[in-house]
């Protein structure tokens, strides 16, 4: 056998463990494989009036706040409970912008977490709707290995309307 022969011998065997090792793990299998194994978190409208900290923080970059909201459906009812944290990152006269981290505590147990670069506005000078992006960074329970983005719409004032392409 020749050195060429052999080499692609050596290949296409190297090729084809290669598939049975992707194969045999979820995470490594691509979209179709994980996405039997996780739902779609529903559509949820945020409170944060009067829960968040944005006004006390201080105003200065790196200045933190935080706030725990009630998260509803479509019908009104609540199914979660939200705790987040900010980090301020770019002040100017009337606007906050705030790199955040949230936590969607379902009544399940089941939670979800995601990241997202928030714009805040002055609520006397803010036009509203404003939409914006964040990355999902993981969940348990139904949303185990949930990635993608989500969808935000910040509504009015502290409210927000999520929305997931996972």
């Amino acid at each position: 056998m020749s050195r060429t022969a052999k080499a692609k011998g050596i290949v296409a065997l190297a090729v084809g463990a290669a598939a049975v090792v992707v194969a045999g793990v979820p995470a490594l299998a691509g979209a179709a494989t994980t996405d039997a194994h996780r739902a779609a978190p529903p559509t949820v409208t945020i409170d944060f009036t009067g829960t968040n900290s944005a006004g006390g923080a201080a105003n200065a970059i790196g200045a933190g706040f935080g706030g725990t909201a009630t998260a509803k459906d479509a019908t009104g009812a609540t199914i979660a409970t939200v705790y987040d944290q900010c980090t301020k990152d770019v002040i100017s006269v009337d606007s906050v912008t705030a790199f955040c981290t949230a936590d969607l505590v379902f009544t399940s147990g089941d939670q979800v977490t995601f990241t997202a670069v928030v714009p805040i506005d002055n609520p006397l000078t803010a036009k509203y709707p404003k939409k914006f992006d964040g990355v999902i960074t993981g969940g348990t329970g139904a949303y185990q290995g949930l990635t993608g983005a989500v969808h935000i719409t910040n509504t009015a004032a502290a409210v927000y309307e999520l929305g997931w392409d996972a």
